[in-house]
């Protein structure tokens, strides 16, 4: 990979990797065309075949107009989470000036340092230096149009919707922490790709980022973040010990890890990610059906997530039991404000046989939402755990039980209710939103607003053979079982082939 940009006026093509570009970045200096900018004039990659879309950008570290230094001590769970980004794009039929967009998040990142630092190490120990690196933000031009884009979208590489962020590069090397990609189409509209180190931050404060974003360009009162020096004092000071014994994580003996070292090597890979589409009149008539069953009031998410888990256990050949984890963001269940930044998501493990039984799986998980707080919130038990197996000088052999890919655990985070699709810059308004999932093994899925708001989608990826069955049509209509036959799917559903 080579990039041309612009050292002391003058062009230069060189053979380099990202971290080391963003240090030859900062090292420039002001662009003197746009003071207080440091700025690249042209990007290209090597390694590229005849009928690629090759695509020029325009790439700036845009930092906050005012900095105030500070360093932000990092909790357990940021720890856990230091080698995972997490990358989204949203898709827009209309387009802002990427001027507009510039200018409003300097305003922004005035109050969201945290997104403008740098991770740092000291003594084992993991910080946000607040040091107004800044964000790397690209800008693209495709010439394909918004239908081509979304009717390739599996096929599309990942580099091409987001920059992709090393996460552990960035540590060691002190490299932005987030990264913004906003890419012109043919047709007038754009997408936007973001990544960004998920220690900074889970779901929730992305989006408080976000939603004062577009407040700002829409000359709206931005909404103001709660960021605090210390995330684990903070806990310790405002969360109520429940007496949970049972940790969020496991200490990784020899064999484990080698067994997890083979399976990201030889199988992790091997790979294929699905997509489903729920209507609403489907969501509602599965949850009808199941609560008459239960006799229990249920959420949307409570059938949804047992009804997926049932179906791929069920086309699974796995024969033992297995387990379920949901990703919950304590911060409601916990009374802890909607604006503090950080990671504040744990999750609900529910070990099941391998026959699942949808109606039961979900009666199942709504007592144990109802009961999170006494029985599944972990931050004492992970921590008190994690301390007396080696603490943070061994934190590389501890790892949050929902990952456990050798033993088929499926990880289910929702992240609907986040405001995706009021991320509106001026006219230009969200008509699709997806999560990129570039993990480097399956079974970590993701359930979000379908096209424009409406229905459904669950994103996930599945060992390939596991993929191919439930892709069969018999398993299909099995998924789609509470889907009125006559019922009219939204337009892009229709179209999209790869929509299930």
């Amino acid at each position: 990979m080579s990039y041309e940009y612009v050292d002391g006026g003058k062009k230069i093509m060189a053979p380099v990797c990202i971290d080391t570009l963003v240090k030859r970045i900062i090292l420039a200096g002001e662009s003197k065309n746009a003071p207080g900018q440091i700025y690249i004039s042209a990007v290209f990659f090597d390694g590229y075949t005849a009928g690629d879309v090759i695509m020029k950008s325009e790439t700036w570290l845009v930092q906050a107009n005012i900095h105030t230094p500070q360093v932000i001590a990092c909790g357990i769970a940021d720890q856990l989470l230091k080698n995972i980004v997490v990358s989204v794009v949203f898709f827009y039929r209309t387009c802002t000036p990427h001027e507009v967009l510039r200018d409003a998040l300097k305003t922004v990142l005035n109050d969201f340092q945290i997104f403008a630092g740098t991770l740092t190490v000291d003594n084992g120990k993991l910080f946000i230096d607040c040091n107004n690196t800044g964000v790397l933000f690209s800008i693209n031009t495709d010439n394909r149009t918004l239908e081509q884009v979304l009717h390739d979208l599996p096929r599309i590489k990942s580099k091409e919707l987001v920059d992709m962020i090393n996460p552990k590069k960035a540590i060691i090397h002190h490299c932005p922490v987030m990264t913004i990609k906003l890419t012109y189409l043919a047709c007038g509209g754009m997408l936007l790709g973001v990544c960004w180190h998920h220690s900074i931050g889970d779901m929730q404060t992305f989006m408080c980022l976000m939603q004062a974003w577009s407040q700002t360009v829409n000359k709206d009162e931005p909404t103001l973040p709660l960021i605090v020096s210390d995330r684990d004092a903070y806990l310790q000071r405002n969360l109520k010990d429940n007496k949970n014994t049972t940790p969020g994580v496991r200490y990784l003996n020899t064999r484990e890890l080698l067994l997890l070292l083979f399976y990201l090597l030889v199988c992790g890979r091997n790979k294929s990610e699905l997509r489903f589409y729920f209507s609403r009149n489907e969501l509602r008539n599965m949850k009808q059906e199941f609560s008459a069953k239960t006799q229990q009031k249920l959420s949307k998410n409570d059938v949804l997530c047992a009804h997926v888990f049932s179906m791929i256990s069920a086309v699974d050949a796995y024969q033992k039991p297995r387990m379920l984890s949901i990703a919950v963001n304590f911060r409601y269940k916990a009374q802890l404000p909607s604006n503090l930044l950080g990671n504040f998501v744990s999750s609900m493990n529910i070990l099941t046989n391998p026959t699942v039984d949808p109606v039961q799986c979900a009666n199942e998980l709504r007592t144990s939402i109802d009961n999170f707080q006494r029985l599944h919130l972990d931050f004492f038990s992970t921590r008190a755990y994690i301390q007396q197996n080696g603490g943070l000088p061994k934190i590389e052999r501890f790892l949050a039980k929902f990952i456990d890919p050798v033993n088929r655990t499926l990880l289910i985070a929702n992240w609907c209710n986040f405001g995706v699709y009021d991320v509106i810059f001026g006219e230009a308004k969200p008509c699709y939103f997806a999560p990129v999932i570039d993990s480097p093994i399956p079974w970590l899925s993701i359930i979000s607003e379908g096209f424009s708001n409406n229905g459904l989608v669950y994103t996930v990826p599945l060992p390939n053979p596991l993929a191919k069955k439930l892709m069969q049509e018999e398993n299909l209509k099995k998924m789609h079982q509470y889907r009125d036959q006559n019922e009219v799917l939204p337009e892009w559903v229709e179209k999209l082939g790869w929509v299930l």
